[in-house]
Formats: C-alpha cells, structure tokens, sequence
C-alpha cells in the first residue's frame, strides 16, 4: 500500500521509541490510526550512546506498525531533545531602502533569511530561528509588520540549535532503519504544540514534559516562544532511587513505581503493605506505601526545583507565566501536580495532547504528548504549498509562534 497518504512520527526517547502513523481524510485532515511503543536501548538522557542498539529498536517499531497496516514506511517526522540543544533570543538589523516604504511579504521572507543566518559554532546546526516580535523605528513589539511603514527593520528570533554529533548519530540509526527523516523539531516545542491552547500561549505558560530521561520546558508569554531547554533528568530517576533504596532491579522499582507510587496528601492506603524480595536478602520482606511514597516524594520535590532553578537562570522577570503545564509519562506519579503547585506556587495542569483525532481512549494520555507534537509539526509543514521537499538535510527550519497553527507561520530557508 503506497504512503502518500500517511504521515509518520517517531519520538525516540530514553526509554521508549514511540511511533504514531496517521492517514489523510478529506480537506487535509488527518486521523491517527497507529500508535506503537516499543522499550528503547542505547539512549541516554536523549542522545545516541549505542547506534546498533537504538537501530534495532527504531526498526522493531516501524515493522511492527507497517506489519499492522499493511504499509512500507520510508520516511518519518523526528523528535530531537537531550541537553546539547541551546537557545537564545537574538536581534537581526535587516537592511532597509531609504526612505519610508511600505513592507511586503518579500520584505518579512528576507528578513526571516537574515536572522536566521545567526553566527553559531561549527560543531552546532541550526534547528529553529523562531520570529518573536519586529521594531519598526524604534516600536517595539510588531507581530506582523505586513504592509506597515518604516524606515528601520529589526526582527528577534527565539534561535534553537543542537549539536551536529548528536543530529548526525541519529540519522545514522534511522538510515541503518531504512527511514529518511522527513524533519526535525525540538522536543520542548513539539510537545508545547500538542497541549498548549493559544489562550495559554497568551497568557503565559510554561510547558514542562518530563520523560524517561530529560525534562523539556518551553515558555511562552504573548503568543510566543520565549525561552526553551532540556534538562538531563527525567523520571528514570523515580525508579532508580527505588532500586537503590529498597535494593531492587530496575524493572522491578519500575513496576512499583507505576502500580504503587503515590505522593499526593491523601493516601487511603499509605498504611497497605507491599511485598519485596531485595537483592542480597533471602527472604522477602514488607515495606508500607507511605515508605514507598517517601522515597518518590523526595524525587520530585528536587526535580521540580531544579526545573525552578532553570527559569531562574533564564532571567524572565519581564515574562508572565500564569500557569505550568506538565506532561510527559514522568509527570503522571499519582500526586505530581500537588507538589509541584505547592513548590512553584502556581496554577499547573496535567496535559494530554490535543489536535488529533483518533488517539484511543486507553493511549491517550500525557505519555504520547511528544510524539502526538512532532505529528502535528510534521503535517502542518509537510502540507503546507510552500514546501517543495519539506525539511531536507541542506535546509533549515524557521516559524514564528504568534498564529494558531504550524501550517500559517512555517516557511522553508534553503542556506
């Protein structure tokens, strides 16, 4: 069966490679029709340490899902994240006529060119160069200079870029998979555009997606991307303070943590008693819930401050952020979302992802946040008449984020 009319996404993460197949409908719609997960080996803390070994799991997923359908996948839509991904927001002075002229969409193509052509070292590519906002003789703060006037042109972009090892082992496994990379997107904006409403993009909201092994945030405040990063650290750290605690195999602390784990304020059973059998013991021995919660509790207490401690860093007094928004399988432990309300002092929310039509009930969850992000990603710009051959190697990727969809404020930069 030909795939001209699917579109496939792959988010290879820590613990799991999880790829989403959707299919066209009329007027451009798309339905999800796949979603399989598979166990990863040879990641951590989301780049490539083992190419073999992350090879094989990328091909277990595709043929399992192309066994389902009955189709042969070729080319897919790619997540990138891991801590060698770097942003800043950047200034460009786009040269103008003299005189007062009127702008054009030429005017705003080629000013978007210019500022994505920003400076960066040789061992980095350049991912995103995201148009935040325009000054227009000295007024700051245009979203769409079209058609106004000005005699000077200055445009900041949210620049994202990620080490070219690590973008480069990554195609290596997709190629050893027999899969093209049909794009690349940053992870923390991936899952932004699967679970932000343009209401809390507005407002102010900071998405946080905690997976097996990183912690991706990105901010936004008046429709835009502010500020984007990921952490080294992500729920795998639940299960091994588990297994170093309690002296229990990971898969094992794993299962505990899932079936068992709770650190909400209200524990109807924290009293309940788990049977355990630790490594240098004989015998199996009991341990409490509350015991069990105890050691996540103090897990996620630290992970959430170090999530504060990274907006700190950041410096965005000037920013509103009204709400956080967690996603991410990490950020499902029963009782995340009252600690972290406690610690950041603010309003949080536990996301799904949004904007695609059948995801089953049962998988719908924040788990498939990310991969559910690249998908939307990919169609937007993958059917967008201004892409010829979208996101091929020699080209670079820009958008801004004040428009309510990928597909109005995606262009294509051939460097």
């Amino acid at each position: 069966m030909t795939t001209d009319n699917f579109r496939v996404a792959i988010d290879v993460g820590t613990t799991k490679i999880c790829t989403m197949v959707a299919k066209i409908k009329e007027k451009k719609t798309y339905e999800v029709i796949s979603i399989m997960i598979v166990e990863c080996d040879g990641m951590n803390k989301g780049v490539v340490i083992d190419e073999e070994k992350v090879s094989k799991c990328i091909t277990k997923s595709i043929e399992n899902v192309s066994n389902e359908l009955g189709i042969n996948i070729t080319k897919a839509f790619i997540g990138i994240s891991g801590a060698h991904l770097e942003s800043k927001n950047h200034w460009t002075n786009i040269s103008r006529p003299s005189g007062m002229t009127s702008i054009t969409e030429d005017d705003i193509d080629e000013a978007l060119k210019i500022a994505s052509k920003v400076d960066i070292n040789k061992d980095r590519k350049l991912l995103h160069a995201i148009p935040r906002s325009y000054t227009l003789d000295g007024l700051h703060g245009i979203i769409n200079p079209l058609g106004m006037h000005t005699a000077e042109l200055h445009v900041q972009t949210h620049v994202i870029t990620s080490s070219i090892n690590s973008i480069n082992n990554i195609k290596d496994c997709l190629i050893n998979s027999k899969i093209t990379q049909g794009g690349m997107v940053a992870e923390p904006l991936a899952s932004a555009e699967a679970v932000l409403s343009p209401t809390e993009k507005e407002e102010g909201s900071v998405v946080v997606d905690i997976g097996g092994g990183t912690t991706g945030i990105a901010v936004f405040d008046n429709g835009n991307i502010v500020h984007s990063k990921v952490l080294p650290i992500g729920g795998n750290l639940f299960t091994s303070d588990i297994s170093i605690a309690l002296d229990l195999d990971f898969d094992i602390s794993e299962n505990l943590k899932i079936n068992h784990g709770n650190i909400g304020p209200d524990q109807k059973h924290s009293t309940d008693e788990i049977i355990i059998k630790p490594r240098k013991l004989n015998e199996e021995i009991p341990i409490t819930k509350r015991e069990l919660g105890q050691i996540l509790k103090e897990r996620a207490a630290e992970l959430i401050r170090m999530i504060s401690i990274s907006l700190d860093e950041a410096h965005l007094e000037n920013t509103n952020i009204s709400k956080f928004i967690f996603t991410g399988g990490g950020s499902k432990l029963n009782g995340f979302m009252n600690i972290a309300k406690y610690i950041l002092q603010n309003n949080v929310r536990l996301a799904e992802p949004r904007g695609l039509s059948g995801i089953p009930a049962k998988q719908n969850d924040p788990s498939i946040a990310t991969v559910s992000g690249i998908m939307l990603w990919g169609i937007e710009n993958k059917d967008d008449s201004t892409h010829a051959n979208f996101a091929s190697d020699d080209e670079r990727m820009h958008y801004g984020s004040n428009s309510s969809t990928f597909s109005k404020i995606m262009k294509k930069i051939k460097l």
